[in-house]
């Protein structure tokens, strides 16, 4: 009597080709687990995780559970977290984070320090494999933020600028392409010191 979890007739002739094809595997040995299901599986996914708020666990109100999110929300939740993470403080993946510290590192001016936080944030992103291409990072009170924001006053604008280089505080914003040819945009900021 044969098992039918096991898999049929394991001394199948296969063509090298197959093994390097989930969805012929799948049409091969139908069942198999691990294999993904046959036919086009369409966008590559953009992950699931647990919902954070601040760092801690959400629950779902209608279930009592742990509340989830999936696809460009679950990406967005791992960038954050990405870039709110010190480098170096992960034990088991040392190059994970952004390395907040350094601003504070050298005497530099704002734009410098600016133009750290870029490459940074380009590094940290694009360290994810979710993401194809980050495909600009700006902050609020570059021309291109106010060319993005036609709508904008001038006065509203200037006060914007003004503020940020005055408290020395950032706003950045990323534009982020995924391996699912969407695209993201990410923000965050913080103190230019």
């Amino acid at each position: 009597m044969s098992d039918p979890g096991l898999i049929p007739d394991p001394v199948v002739p296969v063509d090298p080709g197959v093994l390097t094809d989930p969805a012929a595997l799948a049409d091969l040995y139908p069942g198999l687990p691990g294999a993904p299901p046959a036919g086009p599986t369409g966008a590559p996914s953009l992950g699931n995780s647990l919902t954070l708020d601040d760092g801690d666990l959400v629950t779902d109100p209608g279930t009592g559970g742990l509340a989830g999110n999936q696809g460009p929300e679950a990406l967005l939740q791992a960038l954050l977290l990405a870039v709110e993470t010190q480098l170096g403080t992960d034990r088991l993946n040392t190059t994970f984070g952004f390395d907040h510290l350094a601003l504070g590192r050298y005497a530099l001016e704002a734009p410098a320090r600016k133009e750290y936080i870029r490459m940074e944030l380009v590094r940290c992103l694009s360290a994810d494999r979710r993401v194809a291409d980050v495909r600009e990072v700006f902050f609020q009170d570059d021309q291109r933020y106010r060319d993005l924001r036609p709508d904008l006053a001038p006065a509203t604008y200037e006060r914007i600028v003004r503020t940020a280089r005055v408290n020395r505080e950032y706003t950045v914003y990323a534009i982020i392409e995924t391996i699912a040819g969407s695209t993201l945009a990410l923000t965050s900021g913080g103190r230019l010191d």
